[in-house]
């Protein structure tokens, strides 16, 4: 279960970057297409929540936990992400960007999440080799995979807090306070810095916010059943479905060194997500 719902957040997350570039070339900005985004993921996971039966009194620390979470945390990480495909091909960030298991992984070890096991070490090398390539490619500006690394490592962070921030908590509670947070802190900034949305782009707008929610039900239930570093070695998914949609929707051409990369990356996942037990709990660790 925690590995299939980790699989449709990762389709659901993959088609993202596919509606974001849609959305660009009718005039959007990352931040206001940002704020609409996590402001209709927001309701769709409260009115989820409400006919579920769920109840979102989980606390006040725990709800302000969560609020920051959204906000500094997917918040910032979706900045990076939409920055970096307004200068850089959708697959060229998605190889980049789809690194971060691999950071996951390693911080999970460090906040003994995770055990250790060495096939960790083959998988990391292949995952960074794959990522490196990309560096090297003249064809973009450097600008573009610096921001989808950044976005990264702080997506990477976000798993590691949701793992931890989850416990006794039902997932789609903690993805909805989370989604609030994230709606709240970019309309704040949209707010501040004036800008709108184009009517043209709405619609892709709502439709970045639907698969969203989706994909944060899904992810956070992953989490909960596998951990973060499990949870996110599978959504390496994301990677291949957002350079196919590319290719297909996008017309960007799938060279050889975006090949080579994609399986250097992708070729980490078997290593990774044999299980090696059960995620390490706070009281393991």
């Amino acid at each position: 279960m925690g590995i299939g719902l980790a699989l449709i957040a990762a389709v659901s997350f993959g088609t993202i970057a596919i509606f974001a570039k849609y959305a660009y070339e009718a005039g959007a900005q990352a931040v206001p297409l940002l704020a609409v985004r996590f402001t209709v993921t927001a309701l769709l996971l409260i009115a989820y929540v409400r006919a579920t039966r769920g109840d979102m009194a989980v606390g006040r620390r725990k709800v302000v936990r969560l609020l920051v979470l959204g906000a500094l945390g997917y918040g910032v990480e979706a900045t990076f992400f939409f920055m970096a495909l307004e200068r850089a091909p959708a697959s060229i960030v998605g190889l980049v960007f789809y690194s971060f298991p691999m950071w996951t992984t390693l911080l999970a070890l460090g906040f003994k999440l995770e055990r250790f096991d060495r096939k960790l070490l083959v998988a990391l090398v292949l995952g960074m080799i794959g990522v490196g390539s990309i560096f090297s490619i003249t064809t973009t500006s450097l600008s573009g995979p610096l921001f989808a690394l950044a976005a990264a490592l702080v997506v990477a962070m976000f798993y590691v807090a949701a793992q931890i921030l989850t416990t006794d908590t039902p997932s789609s509670v903690a993805a909805t306070w989370t989604a609030i947070g994230a709606a709240g802190a970019l309309g704040l900034v949209a707010l501040t810095m004036r800008s709108g949305l184009p009517a043209a782009a709405f619609g892709h707008a709502v439709a970045i916010g639907v698969v969203t929610a989706i994909a944060f039900i899904a992810m956070y239930g992953a989490i909960v059943r596998i951990g973060s570093s499990r949870a996110a070695i599978a959504n390496m998914v994301e990677l291949v479905t957002t350079i196919v949609l590319a290719a297909l929707l996008l017309g960007e051409e799938i060279t050889a060194r975006v090949a080579i990369g994609a399986v250097l990356v992708l070729a980490a996942i078997p290593i990774l997500a044999i299980k090696r037990g059960e995620p390490v709990t706070a009281a393991d660790g």
